[in-house]
């Protein structure tokens, strides 16, 4: 199954939760939302500096599984765990839905440990230059750096604060792995 859509959820629980949280997402939630129709695969990393420090990363078949009924009915009815957890984070979630626009490379055999991501916001007028300019000239140069694997342009479907709102995604492997990132399989 191609990916052609893509969920990421951002969340922050404080250093006193984390276990618990880890071993909800490991154990019961990632799966769970992995297993959902039309979820490709999910996976999750950590950015140790960053204000909202966790990423679940779920690949999806187009940008209509977040709003279908299947994803829905996992969000409307928790399990009790879950219910937990969100009160745990509480506001402090951000879950966006986009649409694949441009990829280049190959997907990796295995999930990259690394991921380098780039929000931007480009105003109407400059977006059709810019876009073409990301997808004929900077995504194609990009995988040819050492480590980087794939490079990946999305635009948001949902979830951002504007409908102009592109996430542009590097998966980077071991060799090329930028300082002062950070991965987590927990």
């Amino acid at each position: 199954m191609t990916a052609q859509g893509l969920i990421t959820v951002w969340l922050h629980v404080e250093a006193e939760h984390e276990d618990e949280f880890n071993d909800w997402y490991n154990l019961e939630h990632l799966a769970q939302i992995a297993g959902l129709p039309g979820v490709v695969c999910g996976r999750r990393y950590a950015a140790e500096d960053a204000p909202i420090k966790y990423l679940a990363w779920y690949d999806t078949v187009d940008d209509k599984v977040e709003t279908g009924a299947a994803f829905q009915g996992a969000i409307a009815h928790p399990t009790p765990w879950s219910q937990r957890m969100r009160k745990l984070f509480g506001d402090r979630r951000e879950r966006f839905n986009f649409r694949l626009a441009h990829a280049v490379g190959d997907a990796p055999a295995r999930d990259a440990p690394w991921l380098y991501l780039v929000h931007t916001d480009i105003p109407d007028d400059l977006a059709g230059e810019y876009n073409d300019w990301y997808d004929r000239e900077h995504l194609p140069r990009l995988i040819t750096v050492p480590g980087v694997l794939r490079a990946r342009r999305y635009v948001a479907a949902s979830g951002g604060p504007s409908a102009a709102l592109r996430l542009i995604h590097s998966a980077v492997g071991v060799n090329g792995s930028p300082g002062g990132s950070s991965n987590s399989s927990a």
